[in-house]
This record gives C-alpha cells, structure tokens and sequence, in this order.
C-alpha cells in the first residue's frame, strides 16, 4: 500500500508536466498517466479482494455521459483518431473510479491532502525559480515565452505555455487562499502564509491575463461581501453617534509602505526595460494586435455554428475537432493536429460532443463536485475535513472560470483534481470502514512544512 501512496503522490506532483517525462508513440503518454494505470489495476484487485464497488455521488451521472460517448463515436468523422481520444477519457474516468477504490474508507487522508498542497507549491516554487534564474544572469530553465529574450521570462513551469501553467496553479492559489481564511490546521504556520504568497507571486508573474481575470474574480468575491458589511455597519454607528475611526497600527502602516516602495520599484525596473503595454498584445486593447481575441473569438463561433447544426445529437469528444476540422477544409491526421482544433470553450465542445440531452448528467457530475460539495460542507461545519471539501470545491469553481479562456477538457491535471474533490467528499460523508482500517497498513507519515528544510 506504501508503494501505491507515492504512485499517487506521483501522479500529483507530474501531473502538469508537459515539457518532462513524455513519452510520444503515435500520441502523447505522460509519466502521471503511467502512475495512474497500476493505481487501476490495484484497484482492480482492492474490488475483487473486498467484493464491493465504493459508488461516489454523481457515478452514476459520469458512467451515463462516458456511455454517451461511445454512442456519438460513430459521428466522430475520423473513427480511429475518435477512438483515441474516447479511449483516453475512458481511461482517465476509470482513473477517477480507481482512486474511490483505493483511498475512499482511508483510515486519513490528511497525509494525501498535505501532499496534493505541496505539489502546487513545488511547481509554484519551480516558476519562480524560471523567473529570478535569467535576472541573474543564468539560463532560463524551460522557459518557452519571453518578455524580454534573455532577461524577462513569461513563467510557464512545467508546461508549454503560461496559460496553461496558470491554468494548473489556480486550483493550488484557491485551495490555499481558502483554507488559510478558514484556518483549516493543515496549511496553520507561518511556512504556509508565504507558500500562499510564493503561489500568489508566480500567478502574477506568469503574466497570463486570464489568471489575472480570475484572481480579479477572487479577490472581489471575497472583498465586496466584507466591504459592504463594513459599510453598513460605519453607517448604522454614525446615524447613532457612535462611530469610532480607528488608528492603523504603526506596523501596519511600515509594511504597507514597504510593499508599495518595492512594488514601485519592481514595476519601474519592469517599465524602464518591456513596454508595460505588451501585457495587452493579443488582446486588441491599447491598439495592440488582437490575435489571441480573435483566435478564440473565432474558435468560439466555430464551435456554437455545430451544436446549432445537430442540437440534440453529439458529436463524441473526439469529433468536435475532427468536425471543426472539417469545417475549414482540412482533414486532421494525426492526434498532434487534432489538438489544434478543439472546441472552444470547454463547456461549450462538451455541450457539441454531448449534445442536450447527454450533457445532462454531465452537468450534475459536476455540480455534485463543486456547489453540491460546497453544501455537503456546511453540514460537517467546522470540522477540519469539511474545510478541505470546502476549499477543494470552490477551486474546481474557478477552474471553471479558466476553462472559460482556455485549455481543453483532457488535462490530467483536472482530472486529478475532480477526482481529489470526490474522494474527501465521499470520505467525510461515509467515514471510516473499521473492517479495511483494520486491514490496511498505516499510511506513512508527511513531515509537516514548517519541518522542511529551507534556505
């Protein structure tokens, strides 16, 4: 069981690899994917051992929208390469399934909750890193876009873009972000404060527009609440006499200016070097050009005209590019063009590759993982695992929010976390089984972070 506790620590820590540990045979095999093929057999094993299947919320919806999938797969276009993709979402559900099996009556989950934190923060660690490393001179380490050749780099971590290394870390930023305001013990000490910092840095960073978008997103959902309240509160003491303006503290005050002096002189240093307006290229804003609006703007209207076309009959996953393909004239021949056709967005090529009826249940899978968990939560209020959900939850929200910009519905990352989601919910609703307890090794031990070693 402890070999499998790190094949699945594994899988969280290369889930975002694109750019390592990739195989190429006809089609792409991430080392993460590996991993999670003998959790499936164990799992397999863990089924025909026990004699039971461990069903989550929402199975049932998931098995129905996968088996709409293989009813579509004739309306692909391109059998073999629909195939392909078809067999990779099979895959990568049986995953999701396989991962209940194994972990879903844990006697603790807190070990694999701590190290699926702390992977975010080793690729968030990794992005800074790729960012300071050409500002001292040395060789940019995987880095795939620049600023500034040589000096400013566009953090991308492991993956091949920043878009899609901001995709991957939002989940990691508004995990943290929610269980430091919850006060959850797992992310308590002061080593977890500047890992949310250190992950809200690279996000900045990384210079995505989208990531920016969506923190813009966070950070006024938490706020305006809390402004408003404060507001009606101020107004209420001064209609009764009462109000009191209160001092900032002296430290307060230091730090403020401090942050606003660096910050200063960060983004001076920046101007005096980029043209700060180059953060808007592709966007049409500030007369830049507005390649990258009109790429999605284009992709978007690509993919509404074929769910006008066939409104109520899917095309399977793999046929929304092959059709959108098609639509301009070419015939896509291996999985690498494939990938430049996908629908655009994710909820809008799910909705082709389904159609109304089988995007059904899709949508009530992931309901159940992200406002459904959100409710379960409140009802184990204000235990620790509840907090987890909580926070587990509202990333899959946001996540979301990115697919809106960007990406596509195959990431293995996504998955992996869809599937993180599930297994704590399904842990806090039906507990421990004492029988597999008693049968299971304990898991091994985590070293908290503020024991790690630092520098």
């Amino acid at each position: 069981m402890r070999t499998l506790n790190w094949l699945w620590a594994g899988c969280f820590f290369t889930g975002s690899f694109d750019l390592l540990l990739l195989f190429d045979f006809g089609g792409s095999l991430r080392i993460s994917q590996i991993f999670l093929a003998i959790l499936c057999i164990a799992a397999a094993a863990r089924v025909i051992q026990d004699g039971r299947i461990l069903w989550p919320r929402g199975g049932t919806a998931l098995a129905l929208w996968l088996l709409s999938q293989f009813l579509f797969l004739p309306l692909s276009g391109i059998l073999f390469l629909g195939t392909v993709v078809l067999a990779l979402l099979t895959f990568t559900i049986v995953g999701f399934f396989a991962i209940i099996q194994l972990y879903g009556k844990s006697a603790s989950l807190e070990w694999m909750m701590r190290i699926y934190l702390l992977s975010y923060i080793f690729v968030g660690l990794f992005g800074l890193l790729q960012f300071a490393t050409p500002l001292l001179g040395l060789p940019g380490i995987l880095v795939q876009q620049w600023l500034l050749h040589g000096k400013f780099a566009r953090i991308n971590g492991f993956s091949f873009e920043p878009s899609y290394y901001a995709t991957y870390m939002m989940m990691g930023w508004i995990m943290l972000l929610e269980l430091r305001i919850s006060k959850a013990r797992i992310t308590n000490g002061r080593l977890w404060r500047w890992a949310t910092v250190a992950v809200t840095a690279t996000l900045l960073l990384s210079s995505s527009r989208s990531a920016w978008l969506v923190m813009l997103v966070e950070v006024v959902a938490r706020l305006l609440p809390a402004f408003w309240g404060g507001v009606r509160h101020t107004f209420q003491r001064f209609v009764h006499g009462r109000l009191v303006v209160r001092i900032p503290t002296f430290r307060l005050l230091l730090n403020s200016l401090i942050l606003l002096f660096l910050s200063g002189v960060g983004f001076y240093y920046f101007a005096q070097r980029v043209d700060p307006i180059r953060l808007l290229a592709g966007t049409g804003l500030a007369n830049q050009a507005a390649h990258s609006y009109n790429d999605r703007a284009n992709a978007a209207a690509d993919t509404f005209d074929m769910f006008l076309e066939h409104p109520f009959i899917g095309r399977s996953l793999g046929g929304v590019p092959i059709n959108r393909a098609m639509r301009h004239n070419v015939v896509v021949l291996s999985m690498a063009e494939v990938r430049l056709y996908w629908g655009f967005p994710v909820e809008l090529e799910v909705l082709v590759a389904s159609g109304l009826i089988a995007f059904i249940p899709f949508v009530m899978f992931f309901y159940t993982y992200t406002f459904g968990a959100m409710k379960l939560a409140k009802r184990y209020w204000p235990s620790e695992q509840a907090k987890w959900v909580n926070a587990l939850a509202r990333a899959m929200i946001f996540e979301w929010l990115v697919l809106l910009t960007d990406q596509n519905l195959m990431r293995v990352y996504f998955w992996f976390h869809v599937t993180m989601v599930a297994l704590v919910t399904y842990n806090l609703e039906f507990g421990v089984d004492a029988e597999v307890v008693a049968a299971s090794p304990a898991l091994p031990a985590a070293p908290p972070l503020e024991a790690l070693p630092t520098t």
